[in-house]
């Protein structure tokens, strides 16, 4: 059965029970007592009573071959036979609950390289209250033509999540913010529905690992549209994504999309 904790859940800062952090640290101690190898990032393989029995560093466990090799030599050695799941698959990142009237937005961010922490793709999803959301709206009915300039506190909210990943063990926000801007023009009115293009710039420093000082500069330019309904204040879309972007001098790519009720739904929200 497949299990991964995060150092921002069980760790010290974490929100998950003490019990949890405590085996989580026993696990470590055990292996790392038995020398079968540990690390802040490591697979642990366990047997069926909870104690240690091998594991692979994390280079090794990203190689196809190796780790079904290892998985194999498990099965043998444990005589383990074919079943159902344990635990039903299900979506490994799913939006925080909200109220009705919150707006929820999903990110996704990727380096355009590759290695071992640019494999896979961060998520992380984001709540608007209703207050928030409804200053993406214009002052006045809006026009083709018009245009207008986000609140900064709501601009860093939307693009603060935007680099690629890095070593968190806690939810705090550790970015400083040198320039974010969202500015939106109407491009098109119609029936119950407006159009306003987003064009963005973003540069600050997210320092790669937590309690670093360092010089690791977040560099893009965004583009993006909303479609909303001025007169029910409504927001149909939105829709923000890099044009360009470097994180550390290499490029990445981010998305914020809004999430659709049936969406929400379909997820169990």
């Amino acid at each position: 059965m497949p299990v991964y904790v995060s150092d921002s859940n069980t760790g010290p800062f974490g929100p998950q029970s003490i019990e949890a952090g405590a085996e989580v640290r026993r696990i470590y101690g055990d292996f790392l007592n038995r020398r079968l190898g540990a690390g802040s990032v490591h697979l642990y393989i366990l047997k069926p009573d909870g104690s240690s029995l091998t594991g692979l560093g994390p280079i090794e466990a990203a190689q196809p071959n190796t780790l079904k090799h290892l998985l194999t030599e498990v099965i043998g050695a444990l005589g383990t036979q074919p079943g159902a799941p344990a635990v039903a698959p299900r979506p490994q990142s799913v939006p925080p609950k909200s109220d009705s009237g919150g707006l929820v937005l999903h990110l996704v961010a990727r380096s355009a390289s590759g290695g071992n922490w640019h494999e896979f793709p961060s998520e992380n999803w984001l709540i608007l209250s209703r207050p928030e959301w409804t200053q993406l709206f214009p002052r006045e009915m809006p026009q083709t033509g018009a245009s207008w300039q986000l609140d900064p506190i709501l601009t860093r909210k939307l693009l603060g999540r935007f680099y690629p990943q890095t070593e968190e063990t806690t939810n705090q926000d550790r970015n400083r913010v040198d320039e974010a801007s969202l500015r939106l023009t109407v491009t098109a009115t119609g029936a119950g529905v407006a159009r306003a293009r987003i064009d963005g710039r973003l540069r600050m420093k997210h320092s790669f690992y937590p309690g670093k000082d360092s010089e690791d500069d977040v560099d893009a330019t965004l583009l993006g549209f909303l479609d909303f309904d001025p007169t029910n204040q409504r927001i149909q879309r939105l829709r923000i994504t890099t044009e360009r972007a470097t994180y550390k001098n290499e490029a990445f790519g981010a998305a914020l999309r809004s999430v659709s009720a049936e969406t929400l739904e379909a997820l169990g929200h």
